[in-house]
């Protein structure tokens, strides 16, 4: 099949998070079965330009926030648009990871028009939102295009009901993010550094991770604590509460790090620690069961329940208390620790291997599989 995926920005610094990561594995796998797939993605303007990776192409293009905005919401690419109109016509089924913005809701429009077939994957991005702008944008757009969309793909039950809030009639397909599974590196001789990998933004509460370690400063004295991610919003917050806490020589922000650098990272880590709500199924928690990095994150997470099922995370409410009991129990407790990492594993071989996914969504493209 000729595969075109669509997702409003990629960056070297990973900046748009787990959206584009989902794209861009997806995009391989698929590409490993044989199939001939193009991304096309927003970017910053010093990096646009079309090359190819891992099998598949991907044409990046010129990006700008609108309105002095810092959201993602606000970013336009308008040459991608015109890119993918002219080339409509080559591609069997063009997959948009969608959100209510100024790029993917265009280019779900822009394909519906054409009569080409298509299908939507939204990680949790179009909720149920009583925000102004996006019932606007519901009732402009996004429920047109849920409505006529081939498949919608959904990660949780939840997910499952926001979207049919949205749209009722959308024809809702179950799919799981993924990873590329690999023999788990192993966990002893690692450094003694406990990592946050994700946006500074509200969601992920990263003030949540320097308040644990504040918590825990006399009990593991030697241990390390960074923070790799883009700022979007929470940054000076989290500088602050670093000084405030007398932190710095413990607690570091290193901004944010390339995505082929993530694996380097996890590996290095003695432990994972991840405090956000509401999040659906983030992609850095599997990198990190991937890594063999035991987790420690909330139960508010779309696959909390799996995690529970499979033993392969601790699960908190979230607090700085309960996240500093969380990582005690790993670092203090090895065979706490190689049994996370036992359940990270089953889970990863029996759900989360991206081979599987690739194979699930040829069904769908092909309307094989509609649930």
């Amino acid at each position: 099949m000729k595969i075109a995926h669509v997702v409003a920005y990629v960056s070297a610094d990973g900046a748009y998070g787990g959206p584009a990561r989902v794209a861009l594995t997806q995009a391989e796998a698929l590409a490993a079965l044989g199939h001939d797939v193009t991304v096309f993605a927003g970017a910053p303007l010093e990096e646009a330009g079309f090359r190819t990776a891992s099998g598949y192409e991907i044409q990046t293009y010129p990006a700008r926030l609108l309105l002095g905005r810092r959201s993602f919401a606000y970013v336009a690419a308008p040459l991608l648009l015109s890119a993918l109109r002219r080339q409509l016509a080559h591609f069997d089924v063009v997959h948009i990871h969608l959100a209510r913005d100024l790029i993917t809701l265009p280019a779900a429009d822009l394909v519906r028009g054409r009569g080409v077939r298509y299908v939507l994957q939204t990680h949790g991005m179009v909720d149920a939102s009583q925000r102004r702008l996006a019932k606007l944008l519901d009732a402009l757009s996004t429920r047109r295009v849920l409505r006529n969309s081939a498949a919608v793909l959904s990660l949780t039950e939840q997910e499952d009901s926001d979207l049919i809030a949205v749209e009722p009639t959308a024809k809702i397909a179950r799919v799981r993010n993924g990873v590329r599974v690999a023999p788990v590196p192993p966990l002893a001789g690692r450094e003694d550094m406990v990592l946050f990998l994700a946006r500074l933004q509200s969601r992920k509460r990263p003030r949540a991770f320097v308040e644990m370690a504040r918590l825990l400063k006399d009990e593991l004295p030697d241990t390390s604590f960074v923070i790799a991610g883009p700022d979007e919003g929470e940054g000076r917050a989290v500088s602050e509460e670093i000084v405030a806490a007398g932190l710095q020589d413990r607690v570091s922000w290193i901004g944010a790090i390339a995505p082929d650098r993530t694996d380097e990272y996890m590996e290095r880590a003695r432990a994972y620690v991840l405090p956000s709500f509401g999040e659906v199924f983030p992609m850095s928690v599997l990198e990190a069961f991937r890594a063999g990095t035991p987790v420690v994150t909330t139960r508010s997470l779309g696959i909390a329940s799996a995690c529970d099922r499979y033993g392969a995370a601790i699960l908190t409410d979230g607090s700085p208390e309960q996240l500093a009991q969380g990582l005690l129990s790993i670092v203090g407790n090895p065979e706490e620790a190689e049994e996370l990492r036992r359940g990270a594993a089953r889970f990863l071989q029996s759900e989360l291997d991206v081979v599987d996914v690739a194979n699930a969504l040829v069904s769908i493209y092909q309307g094989e599989e509609s649930a």
